[in-house]
């Protein structure tokens, strides 16, 4: 364990009081390691969000087991306000034991105005290099560059060079650091010290990753033409840049070349349509030249294949790891519905291969540590349920004056990818900032969809757990206990189709603030496929080329809303091993999973299939058992092929979550 989590950790002593009330401003035990290492010295942990869920927590959970005699500890977690302690009820509070945790306690020679910025898993990090670099008390201004330097590896005052600038911003994006605007504000004033970086729009592309890429695939063009790569095939005439900044970019530096393929490969820059037959034989240019687009396809997905092996995160690895590679998983799937025949002949061992050896390193990565990311703050999202506090943080601080939730029930990452390049060739202008969430286990549209819309954990709201027409109230109910009037909050469930435009469009007012929209039509396409993951990709593209998706962003980024979008859970295609005839909580998309509240039934499953795998987690209702189907298998008719959900694969629970600004 880190010895800055040690630190917390040891001062948590057993046996000392039925409650532990903490203090903590940072949120320093919603970090999993420190929630794992105190609830196994034996505590329950409760974060109190709100009186209604905690006294339902209180009395439900803890109460009944201290009447009966059971030994029982419980530490209740809280963000203070100006009243300290008497912010938890006074019956709790009474024979407590209270705690209090502070960055200050832990770094106390950096400034607590940048360190409290950081997200929890960089200070494993900065602590280290506090312990070793850190000689004497830091101010604001020596801390920026010391976190910058130490826990980001970006160095301002070596990157002199165009080749410098390029190379940090490719590696700053690509592996997705979550640096806060403070310290960008600080990157961007000294990388404006160089008069070379003058004409870059650097207060877009430092902090925006989306604008970034915008930025580089507008310059490839002109840089493939520039070195002699071969004569375009669409246009001889330069398009208009939208960003400044210079025409050219150093993409064959040695500092840069080394990033270029991994960016077309993870399809984070598009290629353009070319003449191979006139373009230089160098595979990292090819690979973003479209040419020939089985060719480049078939290239994409082997260069891909080669490294996702060697990049696939294990059980120590942090959940942002697993969401990152979540993307290059996709688009590799995505390409596996793409290439030749004979290129998926070449790899139809291979490939499932890696895909299972993927699920394995992951199932053992979630028993491990699914059960402590459910707390993380919300304002940095990793479930489902985090997207409407992440959406209410934004409004609170004026990120954004409009939100729109559009949930596409069903959508998985490589189906996004899909759709993602239809919106570009149907001209959608505002950047999209891609990143994925974790849905919800069991990943079922009750229990994650419901938890999406909610805001809460799926034991909040048990009396509803097996139905899929709760979401608009855990909508309304969300934004009403967060100070928005009915007349803020508008919400439409609909298919997705071209009529459905003007049903969501009729609902929205000058007044509304919150607008959450749910479209089926995906999870519609995957329920009723047939043809596998290659008629998945291939219907969901004819969905696409229909315009509605489009039209839809576009209508709501012109009225002014930020709008974010993700989904319930993902699908995978797998094989039945046969149905059991149990009465058993399941939507119709939950053929990978089985939900018992009678111990009797549980046990029978096991015994029929007995490769089943169980799940427990402290988020679900109590009394409820879990088991999943083991990799690629359903409960479904035996030796029958379907796509499906409800399991612990990536493809199912790493989801899309993407936010479009307004006035981008």
């Amino acid at each position: 364990m880190s010895e800055w989590r040690e630190q917390i950790v040891r001062r948590v002593v057993p046996n000392t009081a039925r409650v532990t009330a903490v203090s903590d401003a940072d949120g320093l035990l919603r970090d999993p390691g420190v929630f794992h290492a105190i609830q196994a010295k034996g505590f329950a942990i409760v974060q109190f969000e709100d009186s209604v869920s905690f006294r339902f927590d209180y009395e439900s959970r803890f109460r009944p087991k201290w009447d009966a005699g059971e030994k029982s500890e419980l530490v209740v977690v809280f963000k203070p306000d100006e009243y300290e302690f008497d912010t938890l009820p006074a019956d709790v509070l009474a024979n407590a034991h209270r705690l209090s945790f502070s960055l200050k306690d832990i770094f106390p020679k950096l400034s607590y105005v940048v360190v409290s910025q950081l997200e929890t898993i960089y200070f494993d990090a900065l602590y280290r290099a506090q312990q070793q670099y850190a000689t004497a008390p830091l101010d604001e201004t020596q801390t920026l560059g010391f976190v910058l330097r130490h826990v980001f590896r970006i160095e301002p005052a070596v990157i002199k060079s165009l080749p410098d600038l390029l190379k940090m911003l490719c590696e700053r994006h690509y592996r997705k650091l979550s640096i806060p605007a403070l310290l960008d504000e600080y990157l961007i004033a000294a990388l404006r010290q160089n008069p070379d970086f003058q004409s870059w729009p650097l207060e877009i592309i430092v902090p925006n990753p989306a604008a970034f890429w915008e930025f580089l695939n507008e310059r490839w063009p002109v840089y493939v033409r520039q070195s002699k790569g071969g004569t375009m095939k669409i246009q001889e005439t330069p398009p208009t840049l939208k960003y400044p900044g210079p025409a050219l970019l150093p993409f064959g530096h040695d500092a840069v070349r080394v990033h270029i393929d991994n960016l077309f490969e993870d399809g984070l820059l598009t290629p353009v349509e070319w003449d191979w037959s006139q373009a230089l034989d160098q595979k990292w240019i090819r690979v973003g030249l479209l040419g020939n687009k089985v060719e480049n396809t078939d290239l994409r997905f082997e260069e891909l294949g080669k490294n996702l092996l060697k990049g696939c995160p294990d059980k120590n690895a942090a959940p942002q790891d697993w969401l990152a590679f979540a993307y290059r998983y996709a688009q590799a799937r995505m390409l596996w519905t793409q290439i030749s025949a004979a290129k998926r002949t070449q790899f139809q061992k291979q490939f499932p291969d890696l895909c299972g050896f993927a699920n394995q390193q992951f199932y053992a990565w979630l028993t491990a540590n699914y059960g402590g990311i459910f707390n993380y703050p919300a304002s940095s999202p990793l479930m489902v349920h985090h997207i409407p506090g992440c959406i209410s943080h934004r409004l609170n601080s004026n990120q954004c004056q409009r939100a729109a939730f559009v949930l596409v029930d069903g959508l998985a990452i490589e189906q996004w990818l899909v759709l993602k390049d239809v919106l570009k060739a149907q001209g959608l202008k505002a950047p999209i900032e891609e990143n994925a969430l974790f849905a919800w286990l069991p990943s079922i549209t009750p229990i994650s969809r419901q938890a999406a819309f909610a805001g809460k954990l799926p034991r909040y709201f048990a009396d509803s757990l097996h139905r899929t027409d709760r979401d608009e109230a855990g909508w309304r109910q969300f934004w009403a206990d967060h100070s928005l009037s009915p007349a803020e909050i508008a919400f439409a469930a609909v298919p997705g189709g071209p009529a459905d435009l003007a049903k969501i469009e009729d609902i929205i007012t000058s007044q509304t603030r919150a607008l959450g929209v749910t479209l089926f039509k995906v999870d519609k396409i995957m329920h009723g496929m047939e043809l596998g993951a290659v008629g998945m990709a291939g219907q969901v593209l004819t969905w696409a080329e229909e315009g509605f998706f489009s039209s839809l962003l576009n209508s709501l980024h012109k009225l002014g809303f930020d709008v974010f979008i993700s989904a319930d859970h993902g699908n995978t295609e797998a094989v039945g091993i046969g149905n059991p005839k149990e009465g058993v909580l399941s939507d119709k998309g939950g053929e990978r999973c089985r939900i018992y509240s009678d111990p009797v039934l549980n046990k029978t499953c096991l015994a029929a299939f007995p490769e089943t795998l169980v799940w427990n987690h402290p988020g679900l209702p109590d009394g409820l058992s879990i088991l999943f189907a083991p990799h690629g298998k359903a409960f479904s008719q035996r030796d029958t092929t379907l796509l499906c959900h409800g399991g612990p694969s990536v493809e199912e629970v790493c989801v899309p979550f993407l936010w479009l600004k307004s006035g981008a």
